[in-house]
């Protein structure tokens, strides 16, 4: 197989012209979730996945071929999911620009602490060390992530040249994952996630 061949994307789930085909590729992606936050890559397995949405391996097939494409579907979902409540804050008309910068910065602080987000982006940060797709996946994770926190900069400091609104960005999205080790559910630091949400946001919008 040529580097291009692997990184061509892989064929996703068919979809569904049915509501209940649509509900099933939810639920086999949100399983999908669930099996990797709590057991890791290698034991993310069509057989797992199929029992744990109680329907046959045949079935798990008809919509996802491979595990390669079902694991890129599942990451696309879990962005969009950030994506929407990025988009709640920030189509809020009634905030000014500090305010909806303010409010994501506190959301992805807030949101280290969940169990999942304390199990998952370690897991996909081990798994991108060794395996070039999911490196992939990862870096079109955070930058979209950090094309968020640019326009949100934008909007507080329009003049910033705009190389600068990329480092702040880059900065901004490193310091936050940063402090996963530390603020994640049952970490070291947990107790001081409340101070440390308003010390990076105060923080950032200095900057």
């Amino acid at each position: 197989m040529t580097a291009d061949e692997k990184n061509r994307p892989l064929s996703r789930a068919k979809k569904s012209r049915f509501v209940k085909g649509q509900e099933r590729i939810e639920i086999i992606l949100e399983v999908a979730r669930e099996v990797f936050v709590e057991n890791g890559y290698n034991k993310l397995t069509m057989r797992r996945v199929a029992l744990m949405a109680g329907i046959t391996v045949g079935n798990l097939n008809y919509y996802y071929q491979t595990k390669e494409a079902l694991f890129r579907d599942m990451l696309d979902n879990i962005l969009k999911s950030y994506l929407k409540e990025f988009d709640k804050i920030i189509e809020d008309a009634s905030a000014v620009p500090e305010e909806r910068f303010t409010s994501v910065i506190e959301y992805l602080v807030q949101d280290l602490n969940t169990q999942e987000t304390t199990k998952f982006f370690p897991e996909l940060w081990a798994l991108s060390n060794h395996d070039p797709y999911a490196a992939q996946l990862m870096n079109q994770m955070y930058t979209a992530e950090r094309q968020v926190i640019y326009n949100l900069i934008d909007g507080v400091n329009p003049e910033l040249k705009e190389d600068s609104k990329r480092e702040l960005a880059l900065y901004i999205s490193c310091s936050i994952e940063g402090m996963t080790m530390f603020l994640g559910a049952g970490k070291s630091h947990e107790s001081s996630l409340a101070k440390m949400k308003k010390m990076a946001a105060e923080t950032f919008l200095r900057m």
